[in-house]
């Protein structure tokens, strides 16, 4: 299940402080961007923010806003469409997104993979 930004998320800022930053402090870790988990939004969250903003593809302004919220709250495991993956397919930014369409690819039949470029190109 995809969790996403609440009405409750606050817009978070360097020189916050309190259970929200805490919460957001979490959440990075739990993304694999270790930060000391002490409820106040200083220069070293500030940091975090950015980089994982910049993984996410999102913009690093270091500003905790809706966009920021839900990406920290994605199910990274989760299953994805097929629709979406092309629709933010960037391998010039993300070398490992044409690693994953080639290996996908490679699971695919011969057979398949010629329906699927029929309907692609709209071939009766």
């Amino acid at each position: 299940m995809t969790s996403t930004s609440t009405a409750t998320d606050p817009i978070l800022r360097q020189g916050d402080s309190g259970a929200a930053v805490i919460k957001l402090q979490q959440l990075l870790n739990a993304k694999g961007i270790n930060i000391a988990v002490d409820g106040d939004f200083g220069n070293a969250t500030r940091t975090a923010v950015v980089q994982f903003q910049k993984q996410s593809g999102i913009a690093t302004d270091g500003i905790v806003g809706p966009q920021t919220w839900q990406a920290l709250r994605r199910d990274d495991n989760a299953p994805i469409q097929l629709t979406d993956a092309a629709i933010y397919y960037e391998p010039s930014k993300y070398f490992y997104q044409k690693e994953a369409f080639e290996w996908l690819q490679s699971q695919i039949s011969r057979s398949d993979l010629e329906e699927f470029a029929r309907r692609w190109r709209n071939l009766r």
